[in-house]
C-alpha cells in the first residue's frame, strides 16, 4: 500500500506541465463505453463458486493536459452500474453494484498518421458500492493500461476511441463487502475488467 501511494505521488508530480517550457493545453472528453468481465472466483471452506457481473454501459470523464510536445497527463473517472449473481454461499436482497475507477496517469504516442495511436494508463482507486445495505463498500488500489486514438474533426474537436484493461488489487483469500458477515471470499490477487469507449474531446 505504501509503495502504491508513493507511485501515485511521483506520477502526479511528473504529470504536471512545466509552465516555463510551454503553455498549458487542456482537453476534456466525456466518454460513453461498455464494460465487461470482472467475475469473482470465490472460495470458502473449500467450496468454490463464481459470482458473475453483468456487462453494462459505462460513463466517464477524462481530463488531459500537456506535459511536453507529445505526452499528456490524464485524470480518468469511469463509472458503471451492474448486477451480480448470487451464489450458493450467500444471497442479497439487492444485487445492484456500482463500480467507479479514479486514475491519474498519462498517454504517449506510439504511431502517427491520419489515425494515430497512443499508449495510455494510470494508477488510482477502485470504489465498489453495493446497493444492499447489509453489504459494505470497498475501496482498493488499481491500475489501467490501454490503447487510444484521437481523430481530428476540427481545430478544437476530436473523436477519441479507447480500449482499456483495469486491474484491482486484492490479497489472495481476502473477503469483501463485509459488514456483519462477509459476502464474497476472493481467491485471487488481482481482479480484472475491460472497457471500450468513445468520446468527443474539446481542446481549450
Amino acid at each position: 500500500m505504501r509503495v502504491m501511494l508513493a507511485m501515485l505521488c511521483v506520477l502526479s508530480l511528473i504529470s504536471m506541465p512545466t509552465m516555463a517550457k510551454q503553455a498549458l493545453e487542456l482537453e476534456v472528453t466525456p466518454l460513453i463505453g461498455y464494460r465487461f468481465g470482472g467475475d469473482f472466483d470465490t472460495s470458502q471452506n473449500e467450496i468454490h463458486n463464481r459470482v458473475e457481473l453483468n456487462d453494462e454501459v459505462s460513463y466517464g470523464l477524462l481530463t488531459a493536459w500537456s506535459f511536453d510536445r507529445k505526452r499528456q497527463g490524464e485524470l480518468l473517472i469511469s463509472h458503471y452500474n451492474t448486477n451480480f449473481s448470487e451464489s450458493d454461499d450467500f444471497s442479497a436482497s439487492n444485487t445492484s453494484l456500482g463500480i467507479t475507477y479514479v486514475h491519474l496517469g498519462g498517454n504517449v504516442p506510439i504511431s502517427e498518421g491520419p489515425v494515430p495511436f497512443y499508449l495510455t494508463g494510470g494508477l488510482g482507486l477502485t470504489h465498489l458500492a453495493p446497493s444492499d445495505k447489509q453489504l459494505s463498500d470497498e475501496t482498493r488500489f488499481s491500475l489501467n493500461v490501454g490503447l487510444a486514438s484521437k481523430i481530428d474533426l476540427s481545430e478544437r474537436l476530436k473523436l477519441r476511441l479507447d480500449g482499456r484493461v483495469y486491474g484491482t488489487f486484492f490479497n489472495s483469500d481476502s473477503a469483501i463487502f463485509c459488514d456483519e458477515v462477509c459476502a464474497i471470499y476472493i481467491s485471487s490477487n488481482i481482479w480484472v475488467q475491460s472497457e471500450v469507449s468513445v468520446g468527443l474531446t474539446y481542446r481549450f
